[in-house]
């Protein structure tokens, strides 16, 4: 088992804190990450290239963010949001925020939208039928979350991730 104790506030019983402390793997790793959030595909069936941000800490609340959890939140939405879109030809990326059992940990699943041709199975459905439609669905296979992880992970290095200094 991981040492959780580099996570503030691990709650043994978080599935995000487990996850964060690798003591839960996620097919395809961690696709992104800033010193207040990391972002990795969704477990479950939330659809091919859902991504999970989360906050490194343990979270309860929006309004319990840090400032500079809080700063950082939006611009780090908006470049997993457009690593998707660029990834894996989403046409709309949703956001949604479902923190309602405990133990809460505050995350936002950014689920894509795709055009009608590129998933017939869904039949061009949308927003709340969309998600609905998913979670009654069956989760993809982890090769397939691995894959779309990766796709994301390489739009999101060339375009966003800091640059190490030479």
């Amino acid at each position: 088992m991981t040492d959780p104790s580099h996570i503030p506030g691990f709650h043994p019983d978080c599935l995000a804190c487990q996850i964060l402390a690798g003591i839960t793997q996620v097919p395809g790793g961690i696709i992104a990450e800033n010193p207040w959030w990391v972002a990795d595909h969704c477990l479950g069936p939330y659809g091919l290239g859902s991504v999970v941000i989360k906050t490194r800490a343990h979270r309860e609340n929006l309004w319990d963010l840090t400032s500079a959890e809080a700063a950082a939140m939006g611009p780090f939405m908006q470049q997993m949001s457009e690593s998707i879109t660029q990834a894996l030809g989403a046409e709309r990326v949703y956001a949604s925020l479902w923190v309602d059992q405990p133990p809460y940990h505050v995350h936002f699943v950014l689920q894509p939208r795709y055009p009608d041709h590129h998933t017939p199975q869904e039949l061009g459905l949308k927003g709340l039928e969309l998600q609905v439609f998913r979670t009654l669905s069956k989760a993809p296979a982890d090769a397939d979350i691995a894959a779309a992880a990766t796709r994301i992970r390489a739009v999101w290095q060339a375009k966003f991730a800091p640059k190490a200094q030479a």
